[in-house]
């Protein structure tokens, strides 16, 4: 006699054989692929860990143009009419352009060009600085003109202080221009370093108004005989023994005296006329309109911001270890500090992190 309970128990059709392995949880018949795209999610986590830009704020593509305006100590109407509003009527041209702003004053000025969300503002910077080149040779030889792209790599992430209880702010000011900014500059990552404080050497001419007029000569003709002999020029190739030398004239003083020599003009009789015989030619600096202390000291700061794709912590620990490689080199009087690191904000942030993602996964495993 047959056993029925046998045979109903392997039949595909009766509802108990759904009993067995088919009815396994759907994470263990699924295992090999969940396991895979887990494996795949970590990989990708991992690489995205060491590659992604490390900084304090996000990477943000601001819809904002600034230019900014300099021309020394023009009066604001002056400023007004021949500068921010050509300026103004050049830009409105730009594709994309939806408001524009503009702050005007003493011998500067500053635009705010607001544009689309959409819009690529790397190819937009382009068109603006297109805009402007149109309109360049309409304005004021003298104005000095800067366009820039708002994004948070625009803000420094470093700050050094240089002091001396021994040289003058002009001899700071000059280490800073010509020795530490250089060298820094260097450094991978690094976009701009801006220099804060100090007093820039110069050379000042006062001229003597009464010699001025007994020889003829104005204000616009020293100043256009120091612009076209202060300078280099090159006369062009010397062959010699087949060999091709670049031949460089150099017309650039450096004391007051040399200064003071450059020819003017001549007078009716021939005879040249000098700076020095119509003005008086002395070293100097240029005037300072912010004093800047470190430490209760007179001192010049050194800002320095990071390109837009690099890594913040990167980029400190390449600049520190510039610092400590240039400080062996500078006068022993000579105190390069730094006041402000981004990076101290960033790694105990990405500390955090770290430690809350290895206690999640012995939380997990547990």
């Amino acid at each position: 006699m047959p056993v029925v309970g046998e045979s109903q128990a392997v039949h595909p059709d009766n509802p108990l054989f759904e009993e067995g392995p088919a009815r396994a949880h759907w994470f263990a018949r699924h295992a090999k692929s969940l396991i895979f795209v887990i494996v795949a999610l970590a990989v990708a986590g991992s690489y995205l860990a060491f590659t992604i830009p490390i900084a304090v704020f996000p990477q943000t593509n601001f819809p904002h143009v600034i230019i900014g305006i300099d021309n020394g100590v023009m009066p604001i109407g002056q400023m007004l009419v021949t500068i921010t509003r050509p300026v103004e009527e050049a830009v409105n041209s730009v594709l994309g352009l939806q408001e524009v702003r503009s702050v005007t004053s003493r011998g500067s000025a500053e635009i705010d060009l607001y544009f689309d969300w959409h819009h690529d503002m790397v190819e937009t910077l382009q068109r603006v600085d297109a805009a402007l080149a149109q309109v360049r040779s309409s304005l004021p030889s003298t104005a000095t003109i800067t366009s820039n792209r708002l994004t948070f790599a625009s803000y420094p992430i470093l700050g050094y202080s240089i002091t001396s209880n021994a040289e003058s702010l002009s001899q700071i000011w000059e280490l800073a221009t010509y020795t530490v900014k250089p060298r820094l500059n260097r450094v991978a990552g690094v976009s701009s370093i801006r220099i804060l404080g100090g007093q820039a050497p110069e050379f000042q001419i006062t001229p003597r108004p009464g010699d001025l007029l007994r020889a003829g000569i104005t204000v616009t003709d020293l100043l256009d005989a120091v612009g076209r002999t202060n300078l280099i020029q090159s006369p062009g190739l010397i062959e010699r023994r087949h060999q091709l030398f670049l031949g460089l004239v150099s017309g650039q003083v450096q004391t007051p005296q040399a200064l003071a020599a450059i020819t003017v003009t001549n007078s009716p009789s021939g005879v040249p006329i000098h700076i020095g015989d119509v003005a008086t030619v002395e070293s100097s600096t240029e005037p300072v309109y912010t004093t800047v202390t470190a430490d209760g000291h007179p001192a010049v700061l050194l800002e320095i911001s990071r390109q837009r794709d690099s890594n913040t912590v990167q980029v400190a620990t390449a600049v520190h270890a510039e610092v400590q490689a240039l400080a062996t080199q500078l006068p022993p009087d000579i105190h390069l500090e730094p006041y402000y690191d981004q990076s101290d904000l960033v790694t105990p942030a990405i500390d955090s992190v770290r430690d809350a993602v290895l206690l999640g996964i012995v939380l997990a495993s547990i």
